[in-house]
């Protein structure tokens, strides 16, 4: 009987252990984000593969919030609409942005490549483990396109 208890100690200690450890955050860190498109963005966004930047130093309709490093708005191959922030999580700096050339954005600093085919913007080379920040309230209604968070 002592053995047995001792093994259910040691197995409900060891589970208790190896889940406590703590999941990493994304380095990017929140920031407001209110973009709406203005009409001709709207329709450079009408098809699989395109892409708008917003990025800072630009001038933009009063309330237009971009994030930490700009926003990234693209629809994926499967013709769904994603918006990222343009920040490179490796670099962690707002004056470090990826460079988009679809289906991939690629940080000029660190060379980690980001897919963006189906809107993860996970990595799949270089030194990055975080994928790209992604806002997640993005709508399309009539003819522009609102990102918010």
């Amino acid at each position: 009987m002592n053995r047995f208890a001792y093994i259910l100690f040691s197995v409900a200690l060891f589970l208790s252990v190896s889940s406590c450890r703590e999941e990493e955050e994304n380095p990017i860190p929140e920031h407001n984000v209110n973009v709406c498109t203005p009409y001709t963005d709207f329709m450079q966004l009408r098809n699989a593969g395109s892409h708008i930047e917003y990025k800072y130093g630009n001038y933009y309709a009063a309330g237009t919030l971009l994030g930490y490093g700009g926003i990234l708005i693209f629809r994926d191959y499967d013709n769904k609409l994603h918006a990222a922030d343009l920040a490179c999580p490796v670099e962690a700096d707002n004056t470090i942005t990826v460079e988009v050339n679809m289906p991939y954005a690629i940080c000029p600093q660190c060379n980690t490549k980001y897919d963006l085919t189906f809107g993860f913007c996970s990595p799949v080379s270089g030194p990055g483990k975080f994928p790209l920040k992604i806002y997640q309230s993005v709508f399309e209604a009539g003819d522009y396109i609102q990102v918010r968070n």
